[in-house]
């Protein structure tokens, strides 16, 4: 049975990042790279409940995932390799974000 009343903002913003995920090309990413707007997801967490996490500022859970390691940056090693093989990743956008699954990464 469908509602007549108003999709509550979680929901909308999951739909929207849930449309929205799909691969991008390295030479994509490589920009939102050098601005360090990029996270890298874990396997454990999936990519459109973390950006809706994100998009819906919820500190307390993305300063939890930070601090365990399921949402981090980048290491120096893993953009030099990036760099080197291009390839595609699995992300969402959360502006001013790209999170990204690393376990996705395909060789080009």
């Amino acid at each position: 049975m469908m509602s007549d009343g108003p999709i509550p903002l979680a929901d909308a913003i999951r739909q929207k990042l849930a449309d929205s995920l799909g691969p991008v090309a390295y030479s994509d990413l490589s920009a939102h790279l050098q601005r360090d707007a990029v996270f890298v997801v874990a396997p454990s967490l999936e990519l459109v409940d973390c950006g809706v996490a994100v998009a819906m500022d919820e500190v307390d859970t993305v300063k939890l995932w930070i601090d365990t390691g399921a949402l981090r940056k980048p290491s120096r090693e893993e953009r030099r390799v990036w760099a080197e093989r291009g390839g595609t990743f699995l992300a969402v956008i959360v502006q001013p974000f790209v999170l990204v699954r690393i376990d996705d990464v395909n060789s080009a």
